[in-house]
């Protein structure tokens, strides 16, 4: 009788154990939402980072969330890291598949028709405090299908 109330409780806290071994390495990860799904040339995404740890190697990415109702099969995407006097540190122009060419698959994890991607994006030095800022490039208005943008930060562990 006690091994069988205890089974829950021991299952429980197993789970609890390995989900709390996840993403130990993020060190910040956040996204920014489109209203309607849809992401205007005027809308810059930015994200500000004021404190992260200075003596850690760090790996940045984008993250790309979009459904199938997305046009192209890439995302060219113009990334500028700023630093705290609003200096151009970097501006790189980033070309990301969402869709495989041949197949026209879906690319990066999820389930029906929505699906988030990440890419590493250049530079590993980053100095805080900054600022992280994303404009679509596709020479179009409005890109139906994106939902949202965001940035993760991960510790490069030796």
């Amino acid at each position: 009788m006690i091994t069988k109330c205890l089974s829950p409780i021991l299952y429980f806290l197993g789970m609890l154990f390995l989900l709390s071994g996840c993403n130990g390495d993020r060190l910040y990860e956040s996204f920014e939402d489109f209203p309607n799904q849809s992401w205007l040339v005027s809308d810059t995404v930015s994200f500000s980072l004021d404190s992260l740890p200075p003596a850690v190697s760090k790996m940045l990415s984008v993250g790309i969330r979009y459904n199938d109702s997305y046009e192209y099969h890439n995302l060219y995407l113009r990334y500028l890291l700023r630093d705290s006097l609003n200096n151009v540190m970097l501006d790189s122009l980033v070309n990301l598949q969402l869709f495989d060419s041949k197949s026209g698959q879906p690319l990066g994890s999820g389930f029906g028709n929505r699906r988030t991607l990440y890419d590493t994006l250049p530079a590993n030095q980053l100095a805080t405090p900054a600022r992280v800022e994303f404009i679509q490039y596709m020479r179009k208005d409005t890109l139906t299908g994106i939902e949202s943008v965001g940035l993760k930060i991960s510790e490069i562990r030796d």
